[in-house]
């Protein structure tokens, strides 16, 4: 086989690869591994521009793979990246003269280009010395130093960053994206605080590159290929990915292959709304359970020490549906647990996040309903104050988790107000805050007087009061049952096996997501809630306190 056959051999992507998946069995990182297959590269390069006939390609590479890497594992803790090979007196006569004379005197410089074009779409390290010589202006001498590799190293991936990134510019412009760009709608539960990867795909970019890890794992440069975006920036996005917001919980994980796969639940919206379907079809038993049961201790809910006056069941109910709706998933929950998923050990996470994938033209809806609590202690004249609050399609949040409540006034206008307090007693400004406290929902006039309007209760009646919600999941036995065993059918077809022990969090954040919207839809329609005059009420608000 000819020299110049030999190179074309050797730009063949599969071959590439093939020598990088034999660094990487043989480095401890994959960044190790692909300065390894550089280096391997870069001597076989040289090593072909000294042979006018090759015999055995194969054996010819491979020899040479063997040694290079031979060299390196003796090298290793000085980090040296070109190695001494059979033809040892034409690397020191590349070091000699500079990586770059020596590549650019090649006699096949566009394949040699193409050779080391495809070597850019393994390595990260060829961004940093980029960053360090056009950015931060360092000499070759000084990158060498910070990074603690060679000279002739830096230089060598100097050259090979810069034909590769124009070859991927031209590249680019000659490449249809056929990917069908995507929107991903996310939810998350628990405590959202340093360890919510949600934060961290907010761009489209981000978002196409986890979509595309769903279906199978992939590999950076796949992915590079895929979205049409040079390798750097994969790899950077990738790494953010896996990081997540804490450094540990991200939106995908690396695999030991070297692949990356998607560390969430991430669904089709097709299959989003397959999956919340088997709940919905169960609405009207739903909602005659909780009319049933309704009827049996209407007495007994409006009967309750509240600290803030009572008198309509079907405004109650506001506060405790997300609480019935949250007893049914939890009885499904156990029963495929028990049936269904035992030979599984579910894993909970402290926040778990999913992912729902969409286009424009699908005009998804997803209905969701969140509710979110805030405390504060030694507030108002009390020793702990909590207040929780639902929001969705029909009522607008007041706030959202981390909310200051000790600083906010219209809240401390609550605690003071209960019991009742004559407008005269309040100064202006105090004046200007029930006015907007009276706006919001949170306090209703009752003559001169205002008092609250949102539920109040002492913290030591918290439970019994959020325990009646109980009591409406006691017949809804046989919907329970039919649910359990559609859905666990369901989830084994569709959740990936790596993902597996995770099988509650696609129970509750994919196919219970929007079952809360469409009860209360249901309800209301069925006359069990009042639809709330404005979206931004009193309904589902409650603040717990203790002296």
């Amino acid at each position: 086989m000819k020299t110049d056959d030999t190179l074309s051999r050797l730009a063949d992507k599969d071959f590439l690869d093939k020598i990088y998946h034999f660094a990487y069995h043989r480095c401890n990182t994959s960044y190790e591994a692909e300065d390894l297959c550089s280096d391997i590269i870069l001597a076989v390069v040289s090593a072909i521009q000294r042979q006018e006939q090759i015999e055995s390609f194969y054996a010819f590479v491979w020899t040479i793979a063997r040694r290079v890497y031979a060299d390196y594992s003796r090298q290793r803790n000085m980090r040296r990246q070109i190695s001494s090979i059979e033809d040892s007196n034409l690397v020191l006569e590349a070091k000699e003269n500079g990586i770059e004379t020596f590549l650019e005197e090649a006699f096949d410089r566009e394949l040699v280009n193409k050779i080391f074009g495809e070597i850019m779409f393994l390595s990260k390290a060829y961004r940093e010395v980029m960053v360090l010589y056009y950015i931060d202006e360092l000499k070759v001498k000084d990158i060498a130093i910070r990074l603690g590799i060679s000279e002739t190293t830096v230089k060598q991936r100097l050259f090979s960053a810069r034909k590769s990134v124009r070859k991927e510019v031209e590249t680019m412009n000659g490449r249809t994206y056929v990917l069908k760009p995507v929107k991903l709608a996310l939810a998350g539960t628990g405590n959202p605080c340093g360890n919510d990867p949600r934060s961290k795909v907010e761009r489209m970019f981000s978002q196409n590159l986890v979509y595309l890890c769903k279906g199978k794992p992939r590999t950076a440069k796949e992915l590079s290929e895929e979205l049409c975006v040079p390798m750097p920036y994969i790899e950077e996005e990738l790494d953010i990915q896996c990081r997540g917001e804490n450094g540990k919980y991200g939106m995908l994980r690396k695999l030991e292959n070297g692949k990356y796969a998607v560390n969430i639940h991430l669904v089709d919206y097709d299959e989003y709304d397959q999956a919340n379907k088997i709940y919905e079809k169960h609405l009207t038993a739903f909602c005659q359970a909780i009319r049933d049961t309704l009827g049996q201790i209407e007495d007994r809910l409006l009967s309750f020490p509240y600290l803030s006056r009572q008198e309509d069941a079907h405004f109650i109910l506001w506060s405790l549906i997300p609480r019935i709706v949250w007893g049914l998933e939890g009885r499904v929950n156990r029963m495929m647990a028990e049936r269904y998923f035992a030979d599984v050990t579910p894993v909970k996470r402290d926040f778990s996040s999913v992912a729902v994938a969409y286009t424009d033209e699908q005009e998804p809806v997803f209905d969701f309903y969140g509710c979110d609590g805030i405390d504060a202690v030694s507030v108002g004249g009390y020793r702990h104050v909590f207040v929780t609050n639902i929001y969705g399609k029909h009522v607008t949040e007041h706030f959202h988790c981390g909310h200051n409540l000790s600083q906010d006034q219209k809240l401390i206008m609550v605690l003071r107000a209960i019991g009742g307090i004559s407008i005269d007693d309040l100064s202006e400004t105090e004046k200007e805050i029930a006015a907007k406290a009276l706006e919001c929902g949170y306090l209703r006039k009752n003559g001169n007087i205002v008092e609250p309007k949102m539920i109040v209760i002492e913290r030591k009646n918290e439970m019994d009061f959020y325990n009646v919600s109980s009591e409406f999941n006691r017949g809804m036995n046989e919907v329970v049952e039919q649910i359990a065993a559609e859905l666990s059918a369901f989830m084994r077809s569709h959740i990936p096996a790596h993902l597996m022990n995770e099988y509650l969090t696609y129970a509750g954040l994919i196919a219970g997501i929007r079952i809360t919207s469409r009860a209360i839809d249901q309800c209301i329609s069925d006359g069990l809630l009042t639809k709330p005059e404005s979206r931004l009420g009193a309904e589902g608000v409650v603040m717990v306190v203790e002296k």
